[in-house]
């Protein structure tokens, strides 16, 4: 055969290679096996993969790829996700003595919602949000009280009202009291915090040193960064539709009512629901289970006695 009509991307000179597997006798019976440069490569690097009596080398056994950090094998994360990984850290922050203009421009320069207060230690003292600046007597729009009203407002809110509508730093504008998130707080604590006290942002402090701010916007990039979680490993029908009936049962008290089957990743559910809201909770939790291809719903609403 000629060697010019044979191309081949290994290098063209054998290296001589002892099996790695055994020692060479010293008699020199033993055969000396010939590999190319790439495998003898390989073999190097992995000592156990060497080459048997026959001169073949080993199959190397790859392990399943590792689920990746936002991997998930129930459709929830094995570890929530908390405040230091979404916070943002470069934090806007003024004063004290910030003059009141000055803090309405870094709002609409920054186009952000609200800026912490902070102490010259860099401890929060207080935030100013847009709600703060929107009852200022530059722009005429201070609150107005009917003289009757006056009689039965109470001094000293009259007077803090006063001092918000005209005051020209932010100490004067300011909310004192703080609702603040640490950094080691889950985004389930904060999303919490959130909705209890109508907030978009909360300050992140530690040791009441600030330290990041944490907004909806924050939660929502979360959100859209998130991606399913893989399998190291296919999961059989039987293991998928036990995780299956785990979250149907999680989110409805007529679990007994539901009927499911799995078949090579297609769902079958049929069953009994009270309600349309049920039903919806059902699918959407048979849809969150890992494995699962396609739904077949012969769910039916439970018939309501006439009374």
């Amino acid at each position: 055969m000629n060697a010019r009509s044979h191309r081949t991307p290994e290098p063209l000179t054998p290296h001589l290679l002892l099996p790695l597997d055994r020692s060479p006798t010293p008699n020199g019976t033993d055969p000396i096996t010939l590999w190319p440069w790439r495998l003898r490569r390989e073999a190097i690097r992995s000592p156990h993969q060497g080459a048997n009596r026959s001169g073949k080398m080993h199959e190397a056994r790859h392990p399943a790829a590792a689920p990746d950090d936002t991997s998930q094998t129930n459709g929830s994360s094995t570890q929530p996700m908390t405040v230091a990984d979404v916070m943002t850290r470069d934090v806007v922050c003024v004063s004290t003595a910030t003059p009141v203009s000055e803090v309405a421009n870094i709002l609409a320069g920054k186009r952000i919602s609200a800026v912490p207060v902070v102490g010259v230690d860099g401890r929060l003292v207080g935030i100013v949000s847009e709600s703060d600046l929107i009852r200022r007597a530059e722009i005429g729009t201070e609150r107005r009280r009917s003289w009757w009203r006056k009689v039965f407002t109470d001094i000293e809110a009259e007077a803090a009202d006063y001092v918000r509508a005209h005051g020209r730093k932010a100490q004067h504008v300011m909310k004192p009291r703080v609702v603040t998130a640490t950094e080691q707080m889950t985004l389930a604590d904060v999303a919490d915090l959130m909705e209890k006290h109508r907030l978009k942002r909360l300050p992140v402090v530690r040791r009441d040193i600030l330290v990041g701010i944490v907004s909806r916007s924050d939660l929502i990039k979360a959100l859209a960064r998130h991606r399913p979680r893989l399998f190291a490993e296919p999961h059989t029908d039987d293991a998928i539709l036990r995780d299956l009936m785990n979250r149907v049962k999680a989110v409805t008290p007529s679990h007994q009512l539901i009927n499911a089957s799995v078949h090579r990743g297609n769902a079958d559910i049929a069953g009994l629901v009270d309600s349309a809201a049920e039903r919806e909770a059902i699918l959407v939790a048979v849809e969150n289970t890992p494995g699962i291809r396609s739904i077949q719903d012969r769910m039916i609403l439970r018939p309501r006695s006439v009374s």
